[in-house]
């Protein structure tokens, strides 16, 4: 067998007015077993001390593998996630979001992930622990990832696996979680969310590069569900179902707000039907005038399908069904 070489992956964090957290966030960067990577941490015009903190943490770090890019103007999530993306060029990049963390071998089991043999996707992604403020964990995992919400929130009576329930060491106040290596290949064509966050996600950079938002103010907020229900659509994913990474719930989260955790809530309080349908007519719009450059990533079926299943999500369920047929006949 000839020698393998690795692949590169590429790490951008952004941040905007989070001093008490970026720092561990950039930590769990610095800690990882795969160590051929390169980190931007981008700045979005803090009105706080969040730079200052970041620059003290790559002090201490003295490693050239990270570095600090601060803008003048805020310009937003899609803009600051922009402005790393320009400053990387390794085939597979990661997002890390200032206020969560990455298990040591995050890297690394999602770059294996990747390179499994059987099929490449565009990207992957994990389950995750729901941690506070203070780091402690309040949730072994996200009861939804990898289901369709619709199905999963419907009242039902199902037995635990024992295997996913941790052991605990109260002596060293510790959960010991048994060590999972699931993969599920995920390659529906569909608008729902099944996933966590991006910072559960390595993507292939050519794949970013094709799905990424032309427009910065329009998605200021709200990048990722534009982002990956996108790269979905065209490349489909491989879902690990072990957590490995920590999501902090810390009471000012931008899109995680429900005070109450437990049961079939979920983490965000609010109506996001609005959102979702904005985002789904600009993801149908870019489809239609990037025609042309997405037929030459994807061919002219593929294509097609994917058109199909957009403008089935738009419409009303007796319109959705002729769109899905037609995309099955393509």
């Amino acid at each position: 067998m000839p020698e393998t070489k690795l692949p590169r992956v590429s790490v951008v964090v952004t941040c905007f007015n989070c001093p008490d957290y970026v720092g561990d966030a950039i930590r769990s960067v610095a800690r990882q077993s795969f160590r051929d990577f390169d980190c931007v941490i981008v700045d979005d015009a803090s009105t706080d001390n969040s730079a200052a903190v970041v620059q003290q943490v790559l002090d201490e770090l003295a490693d050239p593998r990270f570095r600090l890019i601060r803008l003048e103007k805020n310009v937003g999530q899609t803009g600051a996630t922009r402005r790393g993306l320009a400053a990387t060029l390794a085939p597979f990049v990661c997002f890390l979001d200032s206020d969560d963390l990455w298990n040591a071998d995050f890297l690394e089991r999602h770059l294996a992930a990747h390179l499994n043999e059987s099929y490449a996707v565009g990207f992957t992604a994990s389950n995750a622990r729901l941690i506070d403020g203070q780091g402690s964990v309040i949730a072994g995992g996200v009861y939804w990832f990898g289901e369709d919400r619709a199905v999963t929130d419907r009242g039902r009576s199902a037995p635990l696996d024992p295997a996913r329930v941790p052991r605990l060491d109260t002596a060293n106040g510790k959960a010991e979680w048994r060590t999972q290596t699931p993969y599920r290949l995920y390659t529906k064509r569909l608008v729902h969310w099944v996933w966590v966050s991006t910072s559960s996600m390595m993507f292939r950079r050519s794949l970013i590069d094709l799905v990424f938002p032309a427009d910065d103010e329009i998605f200021r907020l709200h990048m990722d569900f534009y982002v990956v229900v996108m790269a979905q659509m065209v490349a489909g994913s491989l879902l690990i179902d072990e957590p490995l990474y920590s999501y902090r719930l810390h009471g000012r989260n931008g899109a995680a707000d429900n005070p109450v955790l437990g049961g079939r809530l979920h983490l965000s309080a609010r109506n996001w039907g609005d959102t979702h349908a904005r985002m789904l007519d600009r993801m149908l719009a870019t489809m239609i005038s990037d025609r042309e450059r997405f037929i030459t990533a994807l061919g002219e079926k593929q294509y097609g399908r994917m058109l199909f299943r957009m403008r089935a999500a738009r419409a009303n369920a007796l319109i959705a069904w002729v769109f899905i047929l037609r995309s099955w006949l393509i």
